[in-house]
Formats: structure tokens, sequence, C-alpha cells
């Protein structure tokens, strides 16, 4: 007779009903884009697709906005819309730095401008035939430093004194090539750089390169024909000091570069004494990106090419074919290409920002919304964009990055949640996983984010996945509430807590200073998104990550891991 109490008693689920959970832990992808290996085998920490996720040595940190700094169209009588046609790109952008003074400087087709100031720019020449230039600086013999700016098309250089911080048209004499020649007073040169102390030319659209004498910011050119160093025509359209040691010294190199992609390495100070001037070696690489498309970083100089950015180094020691595996964009090989071949009318250009342990490239060119430039980690080389940044060159002032537009503006980097007033989405999706059973059926179930975030940062990140090897991104989430900006360093303006013993007072828009001894907003900030659903079936899965931002102080939040529950559902036949 069975018990009354039988109801009573637990019943085990049959084995092919339950769940067989199980639990894994996929990492932030600091590797950066991963876009090179075989998908069915990626390793951790890599990603597909990588928008305004910086990689870090930790894992990936939401990029901060930009910043109006100034408009290079408020000279203008009537200053064209937002978006206009009428409206010109910034081309090109070089800095003066002489000890606690630096300045700005931007060009457009028509014209150059001073924009070290915010707001206002100042014009410093109009009337020129290109408004790419590159710009060297140099401290002749009585002290006073110097700088020289040249142009693509060849107009008359202009030249900076620091002793009056007034620009001089190089018209008048005062730089002298042979008559007869194409460089008579200075006419017909097209880049610039500083070699052991004297100021190297390239002549426009020619295989010769000019050098003033020694310590000398004017005088006679002297001509260095370099037609028969080279084997495949073109012209010389740059010139670099490589500095093997990473600082100027006896070991350094003048490197001659062409627009067919052929570099010409010399030695030596004085290419007027066959003694002390003597060719080194002769290396080709694939065509070049720009006049200014190159970059020294630590002991090397890198070169931005239709294949990839190219070191010297490896190029004097591999054949061409195999500059493919040394390049440090061989991940983003395809990207970079496709870049590049839509873009290759653009003149492109590198900076490096210390500040933010950041290699920063233009990808100029695209249509509004589709905007972006691409960003390297100096310390461990993965690669990331930055979507909303349109980025037509770089500047470098007191440690901050500014950047030109198409539109005309100059936008400085990293500041605030907006991009100049407008929200900006962080998309990330992770390297296809296939957790651990690749000829399986899987369900993931459910994820979970973790994070590093400041104090009082309420942002809404959006777990979702997509299978298959096809990228599904979905609408992203909407931005969290803004707290405005806190008294904490960074963010806030210090001063008294009344402005009224202010000499000047502040702004007009500034209505309370921050104080140290002030409270914060109380909120909570997010460091995980809990367990969030994710109800997708495949044999390959990638995590997407979205954050929109929209808040006057810049993002502090960076991704460290997101942790899966997932079950194999066994295998399709």
């Amino acid at each position: 007779m069975s018990s009354r109490y039988a109801a009573f008693r637990r019943q085990p689920v049959d084995p092919q009903y339950a769940q067989q959970l199980q639990m894994t832990v996929l990492p932030a992808p600091t590797r950066g884009l991963i876009l090179n290996e075989n998908e069915a085998f990626m390793q951790p920490g890599g990603a597909i697709v990588q928008d305004n996720w910086f990689p870090t040595l930790q894992g990936v940190k939401l990029r901060g906005g930009c910043e109006r700094w100034c408009d290079l169209h408020s000279l203008d009588a009537t200053v064209p819309p937002i978006p206009s046609a009428s409206r010109l790109p910034v081309i090109s952008a070089f800095e003066y730095s002489d000890g606690n003074t630096q300045k700005m400087f931007a060009a457009n087709a028509n014209k150059l401008f001073d924009v070290t100031a915010p707001g206002g720019p100042v014009l410093v020449r109009s009337g020129h035939a290109s408004g790419n230039y590159c710009a060297s600086q140099l401290t002749n013999a009585s002290g006073t430093n110097f700088l020289i700016a040249v142009n693509e098309a060849g107009d008359y250089p202009m030249r900076l004194d620091s002793s009056t911080f007034t620009w001089t048209e190089l018209n008048g004499g005062q730089i002298t090539g042979p008559a007869g020649s194409p460089v008579v007073a200075g006419h017909g040169l097209s880049y610039v750089w500083k070699y052991r102390n004297r100021w190297f030319f390239v002549g426009v659209g020619s295989m010769d390169a000019w050098y003033l004498p020694l310590n000398s910011v004017q005088g006679a050119l002297n001509q260095i024909p370099l037609a028969g160093a080279f084997t495949r025509g073109g012209k010389l359209i740059a010139g670099m000091t490589w500095s093997i040691d990473a600082g100027d010294g006896i070991d350094d190199k003048c490197v001659f570069l062409t627009d067919l992609g052929e570099v010409a390495i010399f030695t030596g100070s004085n290419p007027a004494d066959p003694a002390n001037w003597r060719q080194e070696g002769r290396y080709r690489i694939s065509p070049p990106m720009g006049m200014n498309a190159h970059i020294s970083v630590g002991g090397d100089l890198l070169i931005a090419c239709v294949d990839g950015i190219i070191p010297l180094s490896q190029a004097i020691t591999k054949d061409p074919g195999q500059l493919d595996l040394a390049m440090p964009t061989r991940v983003i090989e395809t990207m970079w290409r496709n870049e590049a071949n839509a873009k290759r009318s653009w003149a492109w250009t590198f900076s490096k920002w210390d500040e933010y342990d950041g290699l920063f490239i233009t990808w100029p060119g695209g249509d509004p919304g589709n905007r972006y430039c691409a960003v390297s980690n100096t310390t461990t080389g993965a690669w990331c964009r930055f979507v909303g940044w349109d980025a037509t060159c770089w500047i470098r002032m007191r440690g901050d990055m500014f950047f030109g537009t198409q539109d005309g503006l100059i936008q400085q980097a990293d500041r605030t949640g907006y991009d100049d007033g407008a929200i900006y989405t962080a998309t990330l999706v992770g390297g296809w996983e296939m957790f651990g059973s690749p000829a399986s059926e899987i369900v993931w179930h459910q994820a979970r984010a973790s994070f590093k975030s400041s104090a009082f940062e309420p942002f809404y990140p959006q777990l979702s996945a997509t299978v298959d090897y096809l990228i599904v991104i979905p609408t992203p989430p909407s931005p969290g509430p803004d707290p405005g900006i806190q008294d904490a360093w960074d963010e806030g303006l210090w001063g008294p807590s009344g402005s009224g013993d202010l000499d000047p007072p502040p702004p007009a828009d500034i209505t309370q200073y921050a104080q140290w001894d002030q409270p914060v907003t109380s909120i909570f900030p997010a460091r995980n998104t809990m367990w969030v659903s994710i109800g997708m079936t495949g044999f390959a899965h990638a995590p997407i990550v979205q954050v929109t931002v929209a808040q006057q102080a810049k993002p502090n939040v960076e991704l460290i891991a997101l942790a899966a529950t997932f079950e194999r559902a066994g295998v399709n036949v």
C-alpha cells in the first residue's frame, strides 16, 4: 500500500529534460580589432568590431567626446551652416613649441590660420595654392628659434620668428636658389625637415632635394640631385630624419621618400663633401599615403602606405613581399586596404599622444555620419576605431590633442561626454566564441558584463550577441542620466565659493566654482550589468556590448570581462 505522503516526495527529472548549464568568462578584447585570424579559431581577447572602445592593458575603456575649439569659417562675412558644401575642410595643421610657448596653426584650401586661442582663429596667410603644409623648427647660432612652413604647391615659405612672433613670407631673396632653377627666391619648395642642424627641402614635382647652410634660417640653397639614387621614377614627396637611438645624434640618417614607394637612406653631415655624405641603401615599400603620413616612434620611423604601416627598420631587412607580417597593421590589414583604396586622394597624417598612450591616424573622407579615425595603443599595438571623430589632421599643444574636420572645425579631443554637442555610441563585438565545442550547437542563456568605473558614473550598458558569423548589431540603448560636472579633479572649475572677489570675474556661463569640501551627487556607479538574458542558439557566438554616451563630464568606464552561462544542444547532422 502506498504511503499517503507519496505526493510530497521529490521526483527526479528525466535526464534528457534537465538543463546542463555551464559557465565561462570571456576577457575584454585587450588585443583590439583582430581581422586576420580564422574566425572559427579566434584566440581570446580579440574583437571584430571595436568602435569608441579604446584597448588598454586591463580591458577596453570608453573614449571621451570632442569639444569645438574654433571654426576656421568664423572670419567669413557669412558663416556657412554645418553641414554645407561651401565649407572647406581643414587640410593640414602643425604646431610650434618652445618651452612654455606653444602655438597651433591650421590650413584649408585658401588660408592659413593661427588657432592657438579657443573661439576665434587669426588669419596668417591667404591666397596660397595648397593647404597641405609641413613645418620644421630650427634654432640658429644666436639662439633664436624659428619655424618654417612650406606647402605642397611650392608657394613661398612662411617663417615664424620666436623673438617677435611675427610671420614673414620668404619672397624677397631671404632664400635663394641658383639662377634659372625652379627654386629661385625660395619658390618651388614643397617639403621641409631638419637634419643635423640644417634645413632640407624637396623641390616640387622633381627628384631634387635642397638644403641651407649649417644652422641657417635663410641663405643660398644647394642642390642634391637624387634621380640616380632611385630606379622606379616618380617624384620626391618627403624627407625625414631617422634617429636610430630615439634622439638626435651622429648615427642619424637622412631619408628621402618618393610617391611610388622608394626610400633612399643617406648618412653624413655635409652633402657638399663626398667624404662626409654617402648613400647607405635604397629600398622598396608600397606607395605612401601622403607627404605627412609618417612619424618617428622610439628608434623607428613609421610610414603609412597603401598596404599598411611600415617600420623603416623592417623595410631595410625584408623583401617587399615579406613586409606584411612585420607591419603593426597586419591584424587590421583588410580594413586598412579598404580605407586606403577609398580615401587615397586625401592626405593622411599621424600623431602620437603620450598622455593617452595612443597612436592616432586619420582616415579622412566619408559621408556625414560615417566618419572615423584609427587609434592604436602604443604599448600593446591593439587597434580600434573612434567613430564620430572626423579627423583630417592632428595637432598637439600642452599635452592636449586637437584635430581638424571636413567641416572646417578644430576640435579638442577626449573632452566631455558629447561629440561637439551630439551623443555618441560605443559598440563592441567580441571575437567568435565556440564555448569549447566547435561542432556543437550552443544555447547562450545569460551574460554579465563587469566594469571598472569612477564613482557616480550612471551609464546604461546593453548586452546582446550575434551568431554564426553574421554580424547583426541591435539598436543602441538610451543614454544614462547625466550627473553633471562633479566637484572632482579634472571635471570641476576650481575657485572660491563666491565669485565677487575674483579679478577678472568668471565667465558668464560659470555660476558656481567647484569646492574641495563639497559632497558630490549621490548616484550609484554601475559595476556590472547583473545577469542579462541572451537567448541565442548557434555554433559560433560573438558578444555585443553597447553604451550610449551623453553627459557633461568625460566618461570613465572600462570593461573588464563578460561572464556567460551556456548549454550544449548537441550536433546537427
